[in-house]
């Protein structure tokens, strides 16, 4: 019975963080990334810290150190996938993101010299073929068509590599650790780095300036956006965490990383189902083809670990 309710956790966080990408996008209408990123780490930190109060003794240097890097890598994952949203649609940026789960095994190899097996390269081509799938038009002939979204997902698959791959190595360090504390300073890392760069990005020409911006105090009057922020921190990040960290404990670890990886192909059921400022994605024959090999190169990588 508890693997029944661990496996349905890990489906929850996953419909959780697919329906996130449909609730970024049309909150961008309202608020930058970079505040966007603040809020939502700020909340779940915040609520993390009022749940776990008990256990913040336990933080030392070791803890600062490491958890402070990841938390650097999880803040320019969580940058780069939201800018990246604001220009692409959310079933691609679902999708786009996944290519951290083909990244890691080949980090894994340059710094533990741990090569692959031959299936990951073999995931490697189906994931590269199933972009360029996605990425192709209505029309065959006009070719692939990768925006400046796209791209930004694409570099923010590289970061939550990064940030997945260096979490895991410093959890298997011998030393007794606890993934809450480190999630915690993961958060709270992510939202100062939002909070010190938000005022410098300017959402009239969707970029970074060196003139500090006003804060959007209109913001706090926006019910929506206030809904929206809320979603993020406390379902997103703090609900949806714990819940794929029940699923870890009492699942196979592969059973419980696929599933989890059904965010994607929440991500884009939700796109399409649900119009975003009035436009409701849609989904070619190549694209749906792009997205069942990138999923087959998701579940191909995943059988190494």
């Amino acid at each position: 019975m508890i693997q029944v309710l661990s496996g349905l956790c890990c489906l929850i966080a996953a419909a959780v963080w697919g329906f996130a990408f449909v609730v970024v996008k049309d909150s961008l209408a309202y608020i930058s990334p970079l505040y966007m990123v603040a809020f939502r780490f700020s909340i779940a930190a915040v609520v993390m810290m009022i749940v776990f109060f008990r256990r913040l003794k336990r933080i030392n240097k070791a803890y600062l150190l490491k958890a402070g890097l990841v938390g650097v890598f999880l803040f320019l994952g969580y940058l780069t996938q939201t800018v990246g949203c604001n220009f692409t649609t959310p079933g691609k940026n679902a999708f786009f993101t996944t290519v951290y789960v083909v990244i890691i095994p080949f980090l894994c190899w340059a710094v533990m010299k741990k090569r692959p097996k031959w299936f990951v390269f073999a995931a490697v081509f189906i994931q590269i073929a199933g972009i360029g799938f996605l990425s192709l038009g209505e029309d065959i002939r006009d070719g692939i068509r990768l925006n400046a979204g796209d791209v930004l997902t694409l570099a923010c698959g590289v970061f939550f590599a990064l940030q997945m791959f260096w979490q895991g190595a410093f959890s298997k360090t011998g030393e007794e650790t606890d993934p809450f504390l480190y999630a915690l300073i993961e958060f709270a890392v992510a939202a100062l780095l939002g909070w010190l760069c938000a005022p410098f990005y300017d959402m009239n020409s969707s970029s970074f300036t060196l003139q500090m911006q006003p804060f959007p105090v209109e913001l706090m009057q926006n019910t929506r956006c206030i809904v929206s922020v809320l979603y993020l921190g406390l379902g997103s990040t703090a609900l949806a965490f714990a819940m794929q960290n029940i699923g870890l404990k009492y699942l196979n670890p592969s059973l419980a990383t696929i599933l989890l990886s059904f965010e994607s192909v929440f991500g884009m059921l939700f796109s399409i189902l649900i119009p975003v400022n009035g436009v409701r994605e849609s989904l070619s024959p190549w694209g749906a083809v792009g997205c069942v090999l990138i999923f087959i190169a998701v579940l191909l990588a995943q059988k190494t670990s």
